[in-house]
């Protein structure tokens, strides 16, 4: 997952990853976020990056629960871990968004323009969303299984409700309430008396946090799956794999038939189950290949994921402080004809990006920038696992 990210993050919208004419136009460009209009409608690569990384989150819930001091712990000490957990997360966030708004503080056009103001810690993102989930799903993991079901029906029906089925009356259609923002999700925060900063943060988290919760709960069964000893690991994978395929083909024949598409924008139902159904999949198949079959521990990808949150927080952070900020002389063939008393220059991802595909072609320029910006991560977590270093919230 955290591989994909940096490959989505870097080259998503690069020309050079793009299907060729033979595909439809609105579908050659595979990689990044589809958003919600109708010619690009469904889920792109990057789509499925930030429901991947959650269901796995919750995947580990049940081990790190039945191993260590978890399996000593009282079920409130186990939930003030995780509140504790997902504080931090959250902080961890507001610094991120602190980092975005002041890429350009003074530009009046700026949506997010600055200054930094408490206003921070009122926002969801990335790694609220995250932190929210897990401590969620912690949470009902000390439910019933038949109520941590009922959560993730509740949600299919509630994103259902608010974004279909409340279509307000003068609405041609309930698509058409979504962009005049007239439907049930966009008024719902009025209609429970939530406003101002503090009213937003609320119904986002309503509309937005309780849905991606979904995926940390689905992925709690999953592993819950995978640590039952009373089926054998090929029956273990099958049903893990069989589930994924359900929810899957579930998810598509309600887009195709109920006219209700994916979406990472409005976390629609179908996006839910699509997601959880894939990220089953994938997670099947490593553990037959890692666990059943032995034929690799995938070590390459596991310097990644024993420091997972620890390579997001430093890519992001890098990111948004360095790639996106410094300034970085181009190369001859991308200066313009104007003449300038010194060498025009881009922000330091788009000037290495400039360099390479000057040395190379286009393309090939292109390709090494993705390459580099994974390997780049890689061998600072690769120094990490050397030492056996795994940075933990």
């Amino acid at each position: 997952v955290i591989v994909v990210m940096f490959l989505v993050n870097v080259g998503g919208t690069d020309p050079a990853f793009s299907l060729g004419t033979w595909a439809p136009e609105h579908a050659r460009s595979w990689m990044p976020h589809m958003g919600w209009n109708t010619a690009r409608m469904g889920n792109g690569l990057a789509d499925y990056v930030f429901p991947w990384f959650l269901f796995i989150v919750g995947v580990a819930i049940p081990f790190s629960m039945a191993s260590g001091r978890g399996r000593s712990q009282p079920a409130w000490m186990r939930i003030a871990q995780a509140f504790k957990r997902g504080v931090i997360i959250y902080l961890l966030g507001s610094l991120m968004w602190a980092a975005t708004i002041a890429y350009m503080p003074r530009d009046p056009s700026a949506r997010w323009s600055g200054p930094i103001t408490s206003s921070i810690f009122l926002h969801w993102d990335i790694l609220p969303l995250i932190g929210f989930g897990y401590f969620f799903a912690v949470v009902l993991q000390h439910t019933p299984r038949w109520v941590r079901l009922a959560f993730v029906v509740c949600i299919l029906g509630f994103k259902l409700c608010t974004l279909k089925l409340f279509t307000p009356a003068d609405a041609a259609s309930w698509t058409d309430a979504l962009a005049a923002r007239t439907s049930l999700h966009h008024t719902l925060g009025a209609k429970l008396g939530l406003s101002g900063a503090l009213g937003n943060w609320l119904t986002t988290l309503i509309n937005q946090g309780l849905a991606f919760a979904a995926f940390v709960v689905l992925g709690a069964h999953a592993g819950e799956l995978l640590r039952d000893e009373r089926r054998t690991p090929d029956r273990r994978a099958g049903l893990l794999a069989g589930i994924g395929t359900l929810l899957t083909l579930v998810a598509i024949l309600w887009w195709l038939l109920g006219d209700f598409p994916f979406s990472k924008d409005y976390v629609t139902s179908t996006y839910i189950l699509v997601c959880a159904g894939t990220a089953a999949l994938l997670l099947a198949g490593c553990y037959w290949l890692v666990d059943i079959k032995k034929w690799s521990s995938l070590t390459p990808l596991r310097i990644y994921g024993v420091n997972a949150l620890a390579a997001y927080v430093l890519a992001e952070f890098l990111w948004k402080t360095v790639f996106m900020q410094w300034q970085v002389a181009l190369p001859p063939g991308f200066q313009s004809a104007v003449a300038s008393a010194r060498p025009q220059s881009a922000v330091a991802i788009t000037a290495i990006k400039a360099w390479l595909q000057h040395l190379t072609t286009p393309a090939l320029g292109s390709y090494l920038l993705v390459g580099s910006y994974i390997l780049f991560y890689w061998l600072i977590m690769l120094a990490l696992y050397r030492r056996q270093w795994f940075i933990k919230v």
